[in-house]
């Protein structure tokens, strides 16, 4: 189907038909789906996103944007990270569930799994995933957890520290920016 396959609201809308779309969820999906063009014509965008609790960026971003990046563009390679292996392994779950559902097969039906939507032997576990047929993977981990080994397109980070208390260390901060800087930086 070409019209949620368009861009990333659409797409939301369509796979997610209750979300509820404020002006910054608008102006978020619109510059995601940007970036998303952005990263297939080469241009090594960055981009951060600030905004406080419970305003939609992980739906957006963590959740959405790779379902519907794999789904337009199949051989992509994302890594995605968080605070703690587990919440990681959790979003990358919720990006799975994304894939297998009917709806998600109406708009992207070359897009799969190993598993429910197609029999391959594909990676398919908590940690990463490949697109059956593609070249497409997903990558999750905690920060401060290895991802040497693999490169990727687009590199995504929700929550990498826990809470204030670790935000407020410096010893925490700079361990994350060590991080950053010398080891998933260098997987883009």
């Amino acid at each position: 189907k070409e019209i949620p396959s368009r861009n990333l609201q659409d797409f939301i809308s369509y796979t997610f038909p209750d979300y509820d779309f404020g002006w910054f969820n608008e102006e978020l999906a619109d510059t995601l789906t940007q970036f998303v063009q952005d990263v297939v014509d080469g241009e090594q965008p960055r981009l951060m996103i600030f905004a406080p609790p419970r305003s939609g960026k992980s739906e957006q971003v963590s959740r959405r944007l790779p379902a519907w990046a794999l789904g337009k563009y199949p051989n992509l390679s994302i890594i995605a990270a968080s605070y703690s292996s587990s919440l990681a392994s959790r979003m990358n779950k919720d990006v799975q569930r994304i894939i297998d559902t009917d709806r998600y097969a109406d708009v992207f039906p070359e897009t799969k799994l190993s598993g429910r939507n197609a029999k391959s032997g594909a990676t398919r576990n908590s940690d990463m995933f490949e697109i059956v047929d593609h070249d497409g993977v997903y990558k999750s981990a905690g920060v401060l957890n290895g991802i040497t080994g693999m490169g990727a397109d687009i590199g995504i980070i929700d929550d990498p520290v826990k809470d204030a208390k670790e935000a407020n260390s410096k010893v925490v901060r700079d361990a994350v920016y060590e991080w950053y800087t010398s080891t998933f930086y260098t997987r883009l």
